[in-house]
């Protein structure tokens, strides 16, 4: 598996409600898209009153069941829209070392690169750069854990098609 994420650093006084009107309006899209385990719609406040960002941004992150899928999402008519509107992004990916956990309901949150001895849900490596992937999904009760650390809301999660399901 793989992992994706891209992420559009938006301007401080940019209204994200935009983007969060984007996901209520397009998540669901990507429901059933061939290989795709799961997108999270990831976006950061910098207005927000619960949780740290110390900018605007839009980040999704992906899990692709290969690189196949991935690169047909990324010559894709959304993705090519996607860049119209936004630039095209910087690409990161990982491979991903062990079954990633998907978040639920319960969780409203992520953090990339948490510090301490957490769980960690999504696990990789880039090798291009190693640099390691360390993700966590955050539910509202373990929120004052990660008070100081920036995090990104979780707008929605859209669920693929792939070889498993």
């Amino acid at each position: 598996m793989i992992a994706m994420q891209y992420t559009f650093v938006l301007p401080s006084d940019y209204s994200m409600e935009q983007i969060e009107n984007r996901i209520k309006n397009k998540g669901h899209l990507l429901n059933g898209y061939p290989g795709l385990v799961f997108k999270a719609y990831l976006y950061a406040r910098k207005d927000a009153k619960n949780y740290h960002s110390p900018v605007n941004s839009y980040a999704p992150f992906y899990v692709w069941e290969n690189h196949h899928s991935m690169m047909s999402f990324l010559n894709s008519d959304g993705f090519k829209a996607l860049c119209e509107q936004f630039g095209q992004p910087s690409v990161k990916t990982w491979f991903i070392e062990s079954a990633p956990v998907e978040p639920t309901s319960q969780h409203h949150f992520a953090c990339m690169q948490p510090s301490g001895a957490q769980t960690i849900d999504v696990c990789g490596i880039n090798y291009h750069s190693w640099q390691a992937l360390k993700l966590k999904w955050i539910s509202d009760s373990e929120l004052n854990e990660y008070q100081n650390t920036p995090l990104y809301a979780l707008g929605y999660i859209a669920h693929g098609l792939t070889s498993s399901h």
